[in-house]
């Protein structure tokens, strides 16, 4: 009877252990089909192959983005032991308990995709009892945007037979659609710097690794790039309903991943969309109208249907985010010029949170290696900055009034975004990742006034910026 047993329990191992490797196998033999798939649209997609970089280029910025998001994962695997807490790993996890759900009973998969009658006791001690982001671990104000990737995740899984590897492959390619799409919305207007602008808008560091893994930043990046590709060409060309319908859905994928994005980005839309159709001569003047008008409107909207308190909002993500940092205690926290519901205490904070944005982390004693790249990033971007702004006094800039909606359309986006997130972040690590979005942005302002001929000129070696 016990050999018996032992021998069933062999058999019954045996029989996982060639499942299991079969499993793995396979998984990454469709890895590998998919990389080859997305390599070949790449080169055939319109939308790529007319965007103004090379196919090699293309290749060469994708298979980068590519090792870096699996660097990333790796990086999370070795040094994030704990998936609870790992952001690729936490929401990858839950999503499987969304996924399983198909199997078990599609209609309830459907509602939780779709958000229909989904938040209610069956479904929280059904499924939601077994995930861990689903809901905030405090109460909050806002949109848990955890639900997005969650359920963004339970769809790739569909494709990926739970290989995260796979999902990585996915978000990448979702944020090289994003980048792309920015780059062909911007290109003719930096057309004697075009290396330097594949650089702006695809290489920043920070930019590049936390836009290249399952993270919400892909998304974010691809919601971003859709948007405004889909508004430039709405602003040349008649209304149509294919980017119509494209503008409305990227703005609703950022108002569920990143609501305080779109909130940056509305004015500048606005700003753009008034200045090409009416042409306007003078966009700074649209641009800090519209800003001037949006923000009396958000001190006010509380009395204004449909009642949505923007201060109290910005002050209680303030205090979220205060919270979660003294729970979780992440080594770069700083402290923070508490808000208060009013427009000059709330204005007196404004230079702080766009200065915090620009220089930390800071260079201290008690700074971790790991924060180095950052220092050096934001050290770099500030002498840039500079460089840029006596190299445009020096050779005294003309611009095109196109090129000056370009222009203040990317300073007004990240003055405003940086504003929101130095006004509520307290963490440094946390500072670096979140100001990604306007990164690609800040540097198109830089390379409107840097004097790329003049440069390479001096410095031979920079002719690749052309």
């Amino acid at each position: 009877m016990k050999i018996c047993l032992k021998k069933e329990n062999f058999h019954f191992i045996g029989v996982t252990f060639v499942f299991t490797h079969k499993h793995n196998q396979l998984s990454t033999l469709l890895l590998i089909l998919y990389i080859v798939l997305f390599f070949w649209i790449l080169k055939r997609w319109k939308f790529f192959s007319d965007s103004g970089i090379t196919t090699t280029q293309l290749w060469l910025l994708f298979s980068v983005k590519l090792i870096i998001g699996f660097g990333l994962t790796w990086i999370y695997t070795a040094y994030y032991t704990n998936r609870l807490e790992a952001d690729i790993f936490k929401y990858f996890d839950d999503s499987e308990v969304l996924y399983n759900s198909l199997f078990s009973d599609p209609t309830d998969f459907f509602k939780m995709l779709f958000g229909y009658k989904n938040d209610n006791e069956y479904f929280f001690n059904t499924y939601y009892v077994e995930m861990n982001n689903w809901d905030h671990v405090y109460k909050s104000s806002t949109y848990n945007d955890a639900r997005t990737i969650i359920r963004l995740n339970a769809i790739i899984r569909l494709f990926s037979l739970g290989n995260i590897h796979i999902h990585t492959l996915f978000f990448t390619a979702l944020s090289m659609i994003g980048f792309t799409g920015i780059f062909r919305s911007f290109k003719d207007f930096f057309s004697n710097k075009k290396g330097a602008l594949i650089i702006a808008v695809f290489l920043i560091p920070s930019v590049i690794f936390w836009s290249s893994g399952a993270l919400k930043e892909s998304i974010l990046i691809f919601g971003m790039g859709i948007l405004i590709y889909a508004l430039k060409q709405l602003t040349e060309q008649r209304i149509n309903i294919k980017l119509l319908t494209l503008f409305i859905l990227s703005f609703n994928l950022l108002f569920l991943i990143k609501f305080y994005v779109l909130l940056a980005l509305l004015p500048c839309v606005m700003g753009y969309f008034i200045t090409i159709k009416f042409q306007i001569k003078y966009p700074f003047i649209i641009y800090s109208s519209v800003v001037v008008v949006l923000s009396v409107f958000a001190f006010n909207s509380r009395g204004i249907p449909p009642h949505f308190d923007f201060v109290e909002i910005l002050i209680t993500k303030q205090k979220d985010f205060i919270r979660l940092a003294l729970i979780t205690e992440p080594g770069s926290r700083f402290e923070l010029t508490k808000l208060e519901p009013t427009f000059f205490r709330i204005a007196q904070a404004v230079p702080e949170a766009i200065a915090n944005c620009f220089i930390r982390p800071l260079i201290t004693k008690g700074n971790r290696l790991v924060f180095l790249p950052s220092i050096i990033e934001n050290t770099l971007i500030l002498a840039l900055i500079i460089l840029s702004f006596f190299s445009g006094l020096k050779r005294k800039v003309k611009l095109t009034v196109e090129t000056k909606n370009i222009f203040w359309f990317s300073v007004f986006f990240t003055l405003i975004l940086f504003t929101i997130i130095g006004l509520t972040t307290p963490v440094s690590g946390a500072l670096v990742r979140y100001k990604i979005p306007a990164l690609p942005f800040l540097g198109m302002a830089i390379l409107t006034f840097l004097n790329i001929d003049y440069l390479s000129e001096k410095i031979p070696f920079l002719k690749f910026l052309k």
